[in-house]
This record gives structure tokens, sequence and C-alpha cells, in this order.
């Protein structure tokens, strides 16, 4: 209903509710999609006499229905990224790859294929691999998310954009790239190609490794694996690299290079204040992790003190209460403090405990 609304954020919020729908969405596959649909086919491949009778049929369909589902919801995180106005807005170099028009649906449905396909592959190669040894699946686990976080830190790209600092930060940093690894693993959500999440050519070369991890389960279960799992192999890659390739073609083209961009997330951070066009378009820095523009820091200051009483006159939209506890206290004028403290007392209809909205500032913003 938030989100459907339009719902701005309130004070005590960090991030929007299109934000929070979505990490719930990832936090459901991440802790039951994806594990089910692994332990669903590890069952169905445990059978040492496996025949299509109705028990075997209705797994199956099982595990159909729950990729499909699984895909639908990875389809829509997209989907309802890149059709959003204020994002196209904000990041016109990221966000409007989908079309108007009719082929809008198609690309949907491109998606939807594309994450249940992915979802069955990486699945299927890892319920492979568990049968033959689990500790075989358990190294290459490890070893993947190790190198992903690894590659994050020598990048200086680790901290994410959040807004919510010390351990609480270091909590959210690491809980979300796990999650969001995973979850571009298993399903391949392709608004997780984003700087602020895998990178896009991060994301490509995890879809590519997911055909050859899948392949070199196969290869690694040798004699274990039948003629029908080989060809159920070949068959879904198949079938993925066709429908990602109709996706490819149907998208507009200007946006295929976001697909093996290196730009991390810093850089789209702190291009919102160098290549901002106005004030609205530089403002957005505020609402990102401080860590992430450290280096301009000084720079951000002079502006925010520059103009903070002309926005105190003309009332820009984005000039709310929420942006303005999202500035650091040393950023704001010093006499900012009575002019708040007086506005805090109005409006709460007397005398306050409080110093202001910068006492008002509790917990990680």
């Amino acid at each position: 209903m938030r989100v459907a609304s339009g719902k701005k954020m309130e004070e005590h919020q960090v991030l929007d509710a299109k934000t929070e729908l979505i990490s719930t969405k990832a936090i459901e596959m991440v802790c039951e999609s994806i594990p089910g649909t692994v332990l669903q086919l590890f069952a169905l491949l445990k059978q040492d006499d496996l025949t299509l009778d109705s028990a075997t049929k209705a797994t199956i369909a099982s595990i159909l229905v729950s990729a499909l589902t699984t895909g639908f919801s990875s389809a829509s995180i997209s989907f309802d990224f890149d059709v959003d106005p204020i994002k196209r807005k904000e990041m016109p170099d990221f966000y409007g790859y989908i079309p108007d028009g009719g082929s809008r649906t198609v690309i949907f449905a491109c998606m939807l294929l594309n994450s249940a396909l992915l979802l069955l592959i990486r699945s299927f190669s890892a319920a492979m691999l568990m049968q033959q040894k689990k500790r075989h699946f358990m190294l290459y686990a490890v070893g993947d998310m190790a190198l992903y976080l690894l590659q994050k830190v020598l990048r200086g790209d680790m901290t994410y954009w959040a807004p919510v600092d010390g351990a609480s930060g270091i909590l959210v940093t690491f809980t979300t790239r796990v999650v969001v690894k995973i979850v571009t693993d298993f399903t391949g959500v392709v608004h997780f190609r984003h700087p602020y999440e895998e990178g896009g050519a991060y994301w490509t070369v995890n879809m590519l490794l997911a055909l050859a991890v899948c392949s070199g389960s196969v290869v690694l279960v040798g004699g274990g694996a039948g003629v029908w799992e080989k060809k159920l192999v070949g068959i879904m890659c198949s079938a993925w690299v066709v429908v990602f390739g109709v996706f490819l073609l149907l998208m507009k083209k200007d946006y295929r290079k976001t697909f093996w961009s290196l730009k991390t997330g810093c850089e789209v951070t702190c291009d919102f204040f160098l290549k901002g066009r106005n004030d609205e378009d530089r403002q957005q820095i505020m609402l990102c992790n401080k860590k992430q523009w450290r280096p301009m820091r000084g720079d951000v200051k002079e502006w925010v003190v520059d103009n903070w009483w002309r926005w105190r006159q003309e009332k820009p939209e984005w000039f709310d209460e929420v942006w303005m506890m999202s500035v650091p206290s040393d950023m704001v004028p010093e006499d900012e403090d009575e002019v708040s403290v007086r506005s805090y007392r109005d409006s709460s209809g007397g005398e306050s405990g409080g110093s202001g909205w910068r006492d008002a500032q509790i917990g990680p913003v």
C-alpha cells in the first residue's frame, strides 16, 4: 500500500518503501524459494529408480511452480525499478532500458523465464554436487562468495549505499552483500547489475559462471549422472541463452553497455554531486552512506553551508525533515539550532526536552 500510494519516507526511516519491499522479496528468496528448490531437486535426484509416476510428476510440477513464482518476483523487482519515473530521472544512464509499448510484456516474460531457468540450472547443479560430495558444493559456494567480497574490498566498493553507520552499518553491508550475491546467483535479477549491488561486469560473469558450473557438475558427477540429466542440463542452458538473447534484442540498445560496466557504487554516489545539473540532482548524495563520498566531504559541506538559508526560503520539495536529518551536524549553520527548536516546540504544542532536530538524530542516520 505504501509503495502503490507513493508514500514518502518518514524521519525515522532509512530506506524508502519500494526499497524495503524489494529487500523483503530478496530475503524471502534466500530463506525459502532458493533452498526449497534445491532441496526438492536433491530429493528427486536421490531416487535410485526414477520413474514418472504420479508422485514424481507432482514433485516436478511443484518445482516448476516454485521456479516460475520466484521468477515472477525477480522480474517484478527489475521491472518496477526501471519503469519508475523518479528512478529514470535520478539515473537516466541506468534506468530506462525497458521500452514503452507492447514489448514491455514480452520483456517482462523474458526476465521471468530468465530467472526461472537460472534457478533451475543453479539448483540442479547444486543438487548434483551435493549428491556426489557435499563438501564439493560447500567449497565452491564459500570460495565463490569469498571471491566476490574480496573484489568488492579491493575496489573500495564494499560499503553499502544505505545511510547506516557504525556497527549497524557493517552488519547491513555484510548481510546485504551476501543476500544480493545469493539471489543474483540463483535468479539473475537484472536490477542487481546496478553498481550499488553486484555491478554490470560481475553480474554478467556470474551468469556465464552459472552455465559453466552446471556443465561442470555433470562432468564431476561423471558416471553418476544419467543420460536424462545431461540432456536436461543442455536443454536448460540453451533455453536460458535464447531467452536472454531475446531480452537483449528487445531492450533499448543504449543500455546494453550496463551489462559490462565497471562502475562502482562509490562512483555513482559521487556523480550525484559532481555531475548534478542542479541542487535537486546533487541533494541525492546526502541520502547515501557518508563513507561513499568521504573524499569530497569538504566540497559537499561548502555547498550545504552556502545554500542552506536559500533553501529555507525557497522550500524546494526535497528539502524536508528527512533530508535535513541526513545532513551531518557540522554541515548545518550554527544559528539553525534556535530556529529548529522554535519550530519543534510549535509543532509539538509546547516545551520539549529535546534541543532541535540535531538532537532528534537517533540511531544510525
